[in-house]
């Protein structure tokens, strides 16, 4: 049995439930083929004393691993905060085969901060073996802006939907004590920079009649209280109803109850955005903003919905387009919508996977 040492420095926890599943999922996938998967991962911290000694953690026991066990593979998530670290375990061990896994800004920079990092990538990049990207849109950005050949670049859509899992849930709203008969429009994802649930709150804020919808918001994150002050300035305080990130399962209750789900992220760096697809398995009809990730997808008017990346006016104006169209329409939306995340199965796409680990 060949053995694989995953490192990243995203992972999920009890308090941060959806963040970096695909990493976790990716795990699942290689042990369920036959792999011996060791994870070595740095799970999200609120502080920067926390995070100080988090990475100092995860540095030593990557380390104490790779120096007291024989590894095939070494496995990075996010190679910008992993480089060093390809770099030690390289030195350990001349012979291990390198696969980054690259997912967003890691890669493709959204600030100054972001920046800072590209020129260790840039120089741990000619020590890997394989580069796996979630999207044709990243493959592309790693072979023209990286000099990557496209032998070494393999698409894998950050571990897939788990239908299993994702999948339509009967009277999801009365099960989240929500008014079956109200149309329901949601949010799910971090409040951090770029994500757009300000642009999310602001189309909100401008649909008419709203007493007629339910609002859900479901995420955490260092915005959240620029978001519960923008809920005020909207006098939104009685017509959204917040709730912390949930597991897998939980998310799939919530998007079997959202009608119409909203991504309104504008970061460059989405390489994929598995909430859309997750979402669209779950029967909601997606209005995502026409960039990025998404757009690898998304086909407008035909299984979801496009607008203007930051334009809030645009995003109300496509829901009330959606709360206007009859149930023959919607029910052909959402049926191509299926049709698409089931493209994505973990089922169908996790040999891709293995096979790039077959393969070197």
């Amino acid at each position: 049995m060949k053995k694989i040492l995953l490192i990243s420095n995203m992972y999920p926890s009890k308090k941060y439930k959806h963040y970096g599943v695909f990493v976790q999922n990716t795990a699942q996938i290689l042990e369920n083929n036959g792999y011996k998967v060791d994870v070595s991962a740095l799970k999200k911290k609120d502080s920067k004393l926390g995070k100080l000694v988090g990475y100092l953690n995860f540095y030593v026991k990557s380390i104490f691993l790779c120096l007291f066990h024989h590894y095939d593979y070494l496995y990075a998530h996010y190679i910008s905060h992993c480089a060093l670290l390809i770099k030690i375990i390289k030195k350990i061990k001349p012979n291990i085969k390198v696969i980054v896994n690259v997912h967003g800004n890691d890669v493709v920079p959204e600030d100054q901060h972001d920046e800072k990092f590209i020129p260790l990538v840039r120089s741990t990049l000619p020590l890997i073996d394989i580069c796996i990207v979630p999207s044709s849109y990243y493959q592309k950005v790693m072979m023209e802006q990286y000099g990557l050949d496209k032998n070494i670049v393999k698409i894998f859509p950050s571990g897939g939907i788990n239908f299993d899992i994702f999948k339509e849930i009967d009277h999801a709203k009365e099960k989240l004590n929500l008014d079956p008969n109200k149309k329901c429009i949601g949010y799910i994802g971090r409040y951090e920079k770029r994500k757009g649930w300000e642009v999310f709150l602001k189309a909100i804020s401008l649909l008419e009649n709203i007493d007629q919808y339910q609002i859900v918001m479901v995420g955490v994150g260092e915005e959240e209280d620029q978001a519960n002050e923008l809920i005020k300035k909207y006098k939104l305080e009685n017509a959204i109803k917040k709730y912390p990130m949930q597991t897998q399962k939980e998310l799939a209750l919530f998007y079997s109850a959202i009608d119409i789900f909203c991504f309104p992220t504008y970061r460059k760096s989405d390489s994929l955005g598995l909430v859309g697809l997750e979402a669209m398995a779950c029967g909601c009809v997606v209005i995502a903003s026409n960039m990025a990730g998404p757009t690898s997808y998304i086909k407008d008017k035909e299984n979801g919905f496009f607008f203007i990346p930051k334009d809030g006016n645009d995003l109300s104006e496509k829901i009330e387009d959606i709360l206007s169209m009859d149930q023959y329409q919607i029910e052909d939306i959402k049926k191509n919508a299926l049709k698409e995340a089931k493209k994505y199965d973990v089922e169908n796409i996790s040999q891709s996977l293995v096979d790039i680990f077959n393969e070197i």
